[in-house]
Parts: structure tokens; sequence; C-alpha cells
């Protein structure tokens, strides 16, 4: 007979159900480093930024794009 492995692990045990469900999210929570306000707005502007000029190079693309082929005759 071949002897258990003992890197096995144990199954786990139910701990609690639902209220330590909320109860370790509301501890988890309180541990969490909020943005201040300043670096709310910074990273804010930097994706807006940042969808604004990749929206303006796929425009470009496809208005460059569409000029091309209605000068070679294809659109």
């Amino acid at each position: 007979m071949a002897k258990p492995d003992e890197t096995t692990l144990e199954p786990r045990k139910h701990r609690g159900g639902l209220v330590s469900f909320f109860s370790e999210s509301y501890r988890e929570i309180k541990r969490v480093r909020w943005p201040t306000r300043h670096e709310v707005v910074n990273y804010t502007t930097a994706a807006l930024l940042t969808c604004i000029i990749i929206g303006l190079m796929v425009w470009g693309f496809d208005v460059g794009i569409a000029k091309l082929l209605s000068m070679i005759g294809l659109v």
C-alpha cells in the first residue's frame, strides 16, 4: 500500500458563511489606501487624454485610408 503524499492539501473547512464573508470584507476595506482627491484628478485627466489621443489617431487613420481608397478608385 502506498504512503499518502505529505504535500497534499487538506480540504478547506467551512468557516462561517455569509456573516464571515461580510465581516472579512469590511475589515479588508478598512485596510485599503484610498487615493487623495489630487491623485484621482490626475489619474482621471490622464485616462481622458489618453482616450482622446487614441480616438483622434483612429479617426485619422480611418480618414486617411478612406481618402487613399477613394483616390485609387476602390470606394
